[in-house]
């Protein structure tokens, strides 16, 4: 497997350090926005393989981030603690991105993310 590194962006601190240990289990780097760092601007100036995002974050902001990981052809995926799995798949379907619930296993978080890393990209990306 190639060396990734995945963006998490995440409302909850503790939600977005239980996925970090998650990605790192699964042999990759998880890298989070800095203090203070707006959500957008941290996926805008990361220079990662995948975008894990909060369903929770809000349209606006959902919609900034992965307009951006586009533009730059970045991979995204969604998540949601506070959603059922329907739920978060009908908010990230909007985005055209793939979605999972919490909680959710090791392995089938590996899966979750093997699968998002393998998504052809839209030619132009």
């Amino acid at each position: 497997m190639l060396h990734t590194t995945v963006l998490v962006l995440a409302k909850d601190r503790f939600v977005a350090a239980l996925l970090g240990a998650l990605i790192e289990l699964s042999g990759r780097t998880a890298v989070f926005p800095r203090e203070a760092e707006l959500t957008a601007v941290a996926a805008r100036n990361a220079h990662v393989d995948l975008v894990l995002l909060d369903c929770s974050l809000g349209s606006t902001t959902c919609g900034t981030v992965a307009a951006g990981a586009r533009e730059q052809g970045q991979r995204l995926l969604m998540f949601s603690a506070a959603h059922t799995e329907r739920e978060a798949r009908d908010i990230a379907h909007h985005y055209g991105i793939d979605a999972f619930a919490l909680p959710v296993s090791p392995r089938e978080f590996a899966g979750h993310l093997d699968r998002a890393l393998t998504v052809e990209l839209p030619a132009g990306s």
